[in-house]
């Protein structure tokens, strides 16, 4: 048995034939001069086609190669046009009448016709009159099945006698009638029943197979099912047409209303996935939009190509047109009999036909032509003549083909049914096989619902997106995207990333197709949106008015404050170059943020407008860059400070050092500061793509390399940014290691002490002052602890000037306050000569002078959270004696929580309370108390650098915050000016 045309039931060989009778499925007919069941979708039902027109349906191929058992009629020679041709001989102009007449409608006169043709056909009491007759023999009556418990809960069928001509409506009316009579035998009184109307109950034809359960009960499973028409005839439907070997049939019973409410379940079920529309309505939409590209080379469907272009339940209403002109003319309603009026409906009719440009010659010729036509009116193909009479949809968008690549696959009119349309090819067998193994890992793809025949077209090419799929946006409006890789084109600009679709857009997709988007509900119609080269762009450059104007736009854009810079792709690499190489330095003269900014700006420009395959490539080239710059500032940094020896420990620090130090370490920590705000700018685009290529095939490889790419370039960062801050911490720590003694050995009561103050005043005063600001200032410092703040100061500037991260800023001084705590703390306890209160008072009044300081500059938060451990260990050393030797152990520990306690008994054990005086015995830890562990602080308890992963600080959405990048940009802007007119003639060039 051969495979039925249609593409739902194509593995059950459901018959379409039996889908064309049925009026709530308006899926068109499958005549022999009809090539597909739908070629253009239509939003709106049609009861123009009449049964009798249904009924010739064994004319076709599909239902000749079904139905072994009747031997297919002769085709005619010349098949009529939609109606059977009548018996009675009509003339040309009537026939012709009849074309204009019968255009789909949505009126209730069409539906009352429909309806009337349908009772005729269902009540109609000669046999001759059904196209659909069994053979003779089969014409006795037979027994048929309804299943169902609708009428009878727990009933499993009924069986009744039935003919062929026995209608859904007359056998559901004979259930109805048996099983009243039943409850009236059975003097129920329940009435349920007998109050039942057939017009309540659907007779279901039903396609599954039974399935034998473990229990031995056996269980029937629905493949599908279709609501049966009450004219249909069952026993004519079980003798035409049966289902594929291994499935039965069986006619069920069902109310009416669960029906339809399980059919919008299924349509809701469809639209949540994402399909584009629920139910029959959905299939329709895909063939009106291509279909299964497999099914437009089967069959007679490959006869008539031209057809299936235009020919649907898509309004081909001649009425609309030509109707109210007929109806004004009388002399077309009445010349049928003299011919004239025949003629001059020919005349029109041709005129309707769209014909070769190439043809149009002289008016001679044209008359010829008129003339060879009406000889050939009798011959002609109506039905080749109606595909210049579509009319597009009034209640959803549409896309009208203006160029096409295969005349005998384009539509003419591709309906966006759904609220998502896919449009893309068929794949290629890899290309499925690649689909089916995402589908098994559970990716869900979207389904293509309209396939174009270009060459240049991806499986899924382009994705347009409206009303409840565009979630945020107003109603009515459409958003379009290509699919990675795809070439689109909207008025006429090569499209990279989703934008908002208006009605009269144009789409460009691939080489050869270019379609008008069109939205009826949008009243009044926007005018078409032209491509560029379409639109008159001024007067040309070659006279004087076109070259000033280009002119002055050229001085307008070099002059903008807004934060773009446009480029060329080419160019790309050039441009990059160009703003590592002359903003490597600090002192470049663009700012601190100068590369990270006109980086950011670059990259911007080309997530907006180019290729999404370029930014990839651009991070990681400007990763790479600013990785190998910073790799020669370390080398050459550390030619300059190599690392010392123990033997040089004891080597005096002093504040030209510091200077020395914090001068050569702006390099890196101005590359620092620039790769941690490019980190959180390339983090903010990666994840922008990421959202643009949610629709996309999970797993693709393009995508896949970009985003080994993106991470790629968000690695180099990551060490760009950690090995710069360990380099800045460790040489600032080494620098620090110098000055921490002599808060531990400073008497800041001293009068040696206050005069080397007043001396190290007066030196700050002749160097030019300590600092812009007053709360750097530490010339009121003692020399030996304003050394350790020094370290501090600098290290403060340096950050400052940098413009590094505040979360940066403050790991930089957490890691620089852990060291000092713990370097203080280790040295204090190894140290027992300082365990007095004299001595713990000195150390606490210069840990307060530092501490103030910090406070002053807005770092005392921080200094207080690392230094806590010292400061609790110096405040138990200044407790007075007479109270220390009064406490216990326990109150001091309870006191004194952070120390461990082999911490709090070393202190104890060699605090200084005099000659010949032994600790009190209230000092005594109780027994089992943990004293072996370890007194000293680890540094390598350090807290860890954590990248930040915050909002970026550069807003591009601003004008250009500073006049140095302002001037910077400016400079590059005329710099790929220079580049663009290198490549023209010379007497094409614009100078400034």
């Amino acid at each position: 048995m051969e495979e039925s045309s249609s593409p739902l039931f194509r593995k059950l060989h459901f018959p379409v034939g039996l889908w064309i009778n049925s009026p709530r499925k308006h899926f068109a007919k499958l005549g022999a001069r009809w090539p597909s069941a739908v070629s253009v979708k239509s939003t709106t039902s049609s009861d123009a086609v009449s049964i009798h027109e249904a009924m010739s349906a064994p004319n076709a191929s599909s239902l000749s190669a079904s139905t072994p058992s009747l031997a297919p009629p002769s085709p005619s020679p010349t098949p009529a046009f939609l109606r059977p041709r009548p018996a009675q001989p009509q003339s040309r102009a009537k026939r012709l009448s009849h074309l204009f007449l019968r255009g789909r409608s949505n009126s209730d006169r069409d539906r009352a016709v429909g309806d009337r043709e349908r009772e005729l056909w269902a009540h109609s009491a000669a046999p001759s009159s059904h196209h659909y007759l069994p053979p003779a023999p089969s014409s006795a009556p037979g027994l048929i099945k309804l299943y169902g418990d609708a009428l009878s809960s727990g009933a499993n069928y009924r069986s009744l006698l039935a003919h062929v001509h026995s209608t859904a409506r007359q056998l559901i009316a004979q259930v109805i009638t048996r099983y009243t009579e039943r409850e009236k035998e059975g003097d129920t009184e329940d009435g349920a029943t007998s109050k039942h109307s057939p017009e309540d109950f659907l007779l279901c034809d039903v396609i599954g197979k039974p399935i034998q359960q473990p229990d031995g009960a056996v269980h029937w499973q629905t493949e599908c099912r279709r609501g049966v028409a009450p004219w249909e005839c069952p026993l004519l439907l079980i003798d035409m047409w049966r289902p594929k070997d291994g499935f039965e049939r069986r006619f069920e019973i069902q109310k009416k209303e669960d029906y339809e409410r399980e059919e919008m379940e299924k349509v809701r079920e469809r639209e949540r996935e994402g399909d584009s529309c629920g139910g029959v309505r959905w299939r329709r939409s895909r063939m009106a939009s291509g279909g299964e590209a497999e099914q437009s080379e089967r069959g007679h469907r490959g006869r008539n190509t031209e057809l299936r272009r235009s020919i649907s339940d898509m309004n081909l209403s001649l009425r609309r047109r030509h109707g109210n002109h007929a109806s004004k003319d009388p002399r077309q309603a009445g010349g049928a009999a003299g011919g004239g009026g025949g003629i001059h409906d020919r005349k029109n009719i041709m005129s309707m036909i769209a014909t070769d440009s190439g043809e149009a010659g002289s008016e001679g010729s044209r008359q010829a032509q008129e003339t060879e036509e009406e000889k050939n009116t009798t011959s002609c193909d109506l039905e080749v003549m109606s595909q210049s009479l579509i009319l597009p949809p009034t209640d959803c968008p549409y896309f009208l083909l203006l160029q096409g690549y295969d005349q005998s696959k384009d539509f003419v009119l591709y309906i966006m049914s759904g609220h998502m349309h896919v449009f893309g090819r068929k794949p290629a067998p890899r290309e499925r096989e690649k689909e089916r193994e995402l589908e098994k890992k559970g990716s869900r793809l979207l389904k293509v619902d309209t396939f174009l025949s270009g060459p240049d077209l991806l499986p899924r090419h382009l994705l347009v997106r409206r009303d409840s799929a565009v979630p945020g946006h107003s109603p009515k409006q459409a958003l379009v995207r290509p699919y990675r890789g795809a070439m689109v084109t909207h008025n006429g600009v090569t499209l990279y990333r989703e934008a908002e679709l208006k009605p009269g857009d144009l789409l460009g997709l691939g080489g050869h197709f270019l379609f008008l988007y069109r939205d009826p509900r949008v009243v009044p119609a926007p005018p078409l949106a032209f491509p560029r080269h379409w639109q008159s762009e001024g007067p040309p450059l070659c006279c004087p008015a076109g070259l000033v104007d280009r002119q002055e736009a050229l001085r307008q854009y070099l002059s903008s404050t807004d934060a773009v810079l446009k480029f060329d792709p080419r160019y790309a690499d050039t441009l990059l170059q160009e703003i590592i190489s002359k903003n490597c330095l600090p002192d470049s003269g663009g700012g601190a943020l100068a590369p990270a900014y006109l980086l950011s700006v670059m990259i911007d420009y080309a997530s907006k407008d180019l290729d999404p395959a370029l930014i990839p490539q651009l991070m990681l080239k400007a990763a790479n860059q600013i990785k190998g710059i910073v790799w020669d500032k370390v080398k050459e940094f550390g030619d300059q400070h190599p690392t010392q020896n123990s033997t040089d420990q004891g080597v005096e620090a002093t504040i030209e050092s510091i200077e020395k130090v914090s001068s050569d370490l702006r390099p890196l920590m101005f590359w620092m500061s620039n790769a941690t705000e490019l980190l959180n700018f390339f983090q903010v685009k990666v994840e922008a793509m990421e959202k643009e290529w949610e629709f996309e095939a999970p797993g693709d490889p393009i995508i896949s390399a970009d985003m080994d790419t993106c991470s790629e370039a968000l690695a180099l960062l990551d060490d760009v940014i950690m090995h710069t801050f360990q380099q800045c911490v460790y040489h600032l720590t080494k620098t620090l290691y110098s000055f921490l003694p002599a808060l531990l050995d400073t008497n800041p009561f001293s009068s040696e002490e206050k005069d080397k103050s007043k001396e190290g005043t007066k030196a700050q005063s002749a160097r030019g002052g300590s600092g812009g600001e007053p709360e750097d200032d530490v010339s009121t410092l003692p020399p030996t602890v304003a050394g350790l703040v020094e370290v501090y100061r600098r290290s403060l500037m340096l950050s400052r000037d940098a413009s590094l991260s505040p979360p940066l800023t403050s790991q930089t001084f957490g890691y620089l306050f852990f060291f000092t705590n713990t370097s203080l703390l280790n040295t204090l306890l190894e140290r027992d000569g300082l365990f007095s209160w004299s001595r713990a008072v000195q150390i606490r009044t210069n840990l307060d002078l530092v501490l103030d300081w910090l406070q002053g500059v807005g770092l005392g938060d921080i200094a207080s959270e690392f230094l806590k451990k010292l400061s609790v260990t110096v405040n138990f050393l200044c407790i007075p004696k007479t109270r220390l030797i009064q406490s216990s152990w326990s109150s001091l520990q309870e006191d004194h929580a952070l120390l461990s306690p082999a911490q709090l008994h070393h202190l104890l054990t060699h605090y200084k309370l005099g000659p010949a005086r032994a600790p009190p015995s209230s000092w005594t830890p109780p027994p089992g108390t943990e004293l072996g562990g370890d007194i000293f602080e680890s540094f390598l308890d350090h807290p860890p650098l954590i990248l930040p992963n915050e909002t970026p600080r550069l807003d591009l959405t601003q004008p250009i915050p500073s006049p140095e990048l302002q001037q910077e940009i400016t400079r590059l802007r005329s710099f790929l000016w220079g580049l663009d007119q290198d490549e023209l003639p010379a007497n094409q060039r614009t100078r400034l």
